[in-house]
């Protein structure tokens, strides 16, 4: 995995959101109401949330799992070195 787990985390929240966001808008009027939902809105969502689902799923390079605290002491112990 090329990213971080917190990274990984961050994606997944910023996902979440979004289809919290997507369910609001999507229900915000009924079937009763004189007004419909903003399709296109709501479609614009969609390709995020599965644009970032595709991020995730093609992040296989490697088989290191790094965390953010490894990478900054990685980082840290490059610049001790120099």
């Amino acid at each position: 995995m090329l990213h971080t787990i917190e990274s990984l985390i961050d994606k997944i929240k910023a996902m979440h959101d979004k289809a919290i966001l997507l369910h609001r808008l999507r229900n915000q009027y009924s079937e009763h109401a004189d007004q419909t939902y903003d399709k296109a809105e709501c479609q614009l969502l969609i390709d995020d949330i599965q644009y970032m689902a595709k991020l995730i799923a093609n992040d296989t390079q490697g088989d290191e799992i790094k965390t953010e605290m490894e990478y900054k002491k990685f980082i840290k112990d490059q610049t001790d070195e120099n």
